[in-house]
């Protein structure tokens, strides 16, 4: 999950923090005394920077790293076997100067074009998210694709009441006519707070959603299951047939039919029902 990890493991230190104030918390691997670092923990005053990290204090471990995560039980290399047993922990972010006046320069000229083109005010600010990094023949990616022709008609369909906006890298499948900017992923969620409702597949856009408090509309599919990725404040698209969750990594049949269930009427219907 990459950066979605790292925005549930903000929450884990959190909680570590609280219960230990007096601790320095550390995110790794205690056994062989590695700690992790992410620049999605940058400013979060519950965890200690490794350049900061005193060993003669106390500290305590968060031990949620690449290759040991709570809401995996086990992976043979083709398939993720999902603790079923796991719920989210909601994260944290803490935006810095720089972060937050990119997020309110590109919210900004993205309402003044808006007003510029439009007769009539917008209902509300849509982020979306319909493609990733990665290749998709890894990680799964390919089983939790759904489409970019399925996330045009969508954005066709409502373009005109809502403000569209589409955080795009060297990779993304660009959508047309609709509001687009280039970021890192923290510059991203700085923008994403700017909004009214996330609408994409389940990743780290849905973790940082629920981080910042925004409402989503999270496709799972048949990949994962929401109870242990997701979160029950969001409304969670979820295919419920034989094998899922099934957690593959490579395409699979399964994987596909659950993404042919996923039409863009039931689609709208929920984003009608959650906006």
């Amino acid at each position: 999950m990459g950066y979605g990890d790292e925005i549930m493991t903000t929450g884990y230190a959190k909680k570590l923090k609280e219960k230990y104030p007096n601790h320095q918390i550390i995110i790794g691997d205690p056994q062989k005394k590695v700690i992790w670092y992410s620049d999605i923990y940058k400013n979060n005053p519950n965890i200690t920077p490794v350049k900061k990290f005193d060993s003669n204090k106390k500290f305590a471990w968060v031990e949620n790293f690449p290759g040991n995560r709570p809401y995996i039980s086990n992976t043979n290399g083709k398939q993720i076997i999902w603790n079923m047993k796991y719920r989210s922990i909601k994260g944290e972010f803490y935006f810095d100067a720089k972060e937050k006046e990119f997020a309110d320069n590109t919210i900004q000229r993205f309402l003044k074009n808006w007003h510029k083109t439009n007769l009539k005010k917008y209902k509300k600010i849509i982020f979306i998210e319909t493609s990733r990094k990665e290749k998709n023949t890894k990680h799964g990616l390919s089983n939790r694709d759904w489409g970019i022709e399925n996330w045009i008609k969508f954005v066709n369909k409502y373009k005109k009441d809502y403000l569209f906006i589409q955080s795009i890298h060297k990779d993304s499948k660009i959508i047309n006519d609709i509001y687009s900017f280039r970021s890192d992923f923290r510059q991203a969620c700085a923008v994403m707070s700017h909004c009214d409702l996330f609408v994409g597949w389940e990743g780290g856009f849905v973790q940082a959603a629920a981080a910042l408090n925004i409402k989503a509309l999270a496709l799972f599919g048949g990949w994962a299951h929401p109870s242990v990725t997701g979160y029950p404040f969001h409304k969670n698209i979820y295919v419920a047939i034989d094998k899922s969750p099934c957690g593959m990594l490579d395409e699979c049949a399964h994987c596909k039919k659950c993404r042919k269930l996923i039409n863009l009427k039931l689609v709208c219907s929920q984003f009608e029902e959650i906006i």
